[in-house]
């Protein structure tokens, strides 16, 4: 089971890359559970809580607001059982300002039932480990 959550994350991930605004698409949506959490609290501007299928795409709308490209690369992918501990590094360019900014951090995903439930955002990835019982 858990390699297969390494593999939903991977292909959430594939999906929002789509350059389309990708909380809209129902390929994307289908992969996160209705009640889902993406705790933002943590990033320095804007933190927040996106919840449900509604914050997903509010997400969307915040984030096409802010960055007229924006990427995520995925740097490790680590099994965590039902949680699945990912390094990425982020990159955007403003939309009102053309500055590319680029950013790497830690996300713990949980997943159930073959669904997203949970996302912590902004971690550095040695707290990112060690709150899943990893560490290196």
């Amino acid at each position: 089971m858990s390699q297969e959550n390494v593999e939903i994350v991977r292909e959430v991930v594939a999906l929002w890359n789509r350059p389309r605004e990708p909380i809209r698409n129902r390929e994307l949506l289908d992969r996160f559970a209705a009640d889902v959490v993406i705790d933002m609290t943590r990033r320095v501007f804007n933190p927040d809580i996106y919840e449900g299928h509604d914050g997903l795409r509010r997400l969307g709308r915040d984030v096409a607001s802010v960055w007229r490209d924006f990427r995520v690369d995925l740097e490790r992918v680590i099994d965590a059982g039902d949680r699945v501990v990912v390094i990425e590094t982020r990159h955007g360019r403003g939309v009102g300002s053309d500055v590319e900014v680029t950013n790497r951090s830690a996300v713990i995903w949980t997943i159930r039932n073959g669904r997203v439930v949970r996302m912590e955002t902004d971690l550095e990835p040695d707290d990112a480990l060690k709150a899943v019982g990893l560490e290196e």
